[in-house]
């Protein structure tokens, strides 16, 4: 999750997941996968690097398809 601020200054916390665009319109707009939007105050590099912060936090790993997780796995 990630903690973000409505224009009005609200703030709320936001499953990173669920996200699937992020625009400047000039204001931000987080779009979800579910038709939700959000009108934000911060900047897209902002919730860009929330998303990455968040992701190493929590331990989220990319592991490119086909690449051995060990060499034992290759064999």
């Amino acid at each position: 999750m990630i903690e973000l601020h409505r224009l009005n200054g609200e703030l709320f916390l936001l499953n990173s997941d669920m996200i699937e665009t992020v625009e400047v319109t000039p204001d931000t707009i987080v779009r979800l996968i579910n038709g939700h939007r959000y009108v934000v105050r911060e900047s897209f590099e902002d919730i860009r690097n929330d998303i990455v912060d968040f992701r190493k936090k929590v331990g989220y790993t990319c592991i490119p398809c086909g690449v051995p997780l060990s060499p034992e796995d290759s064999q």
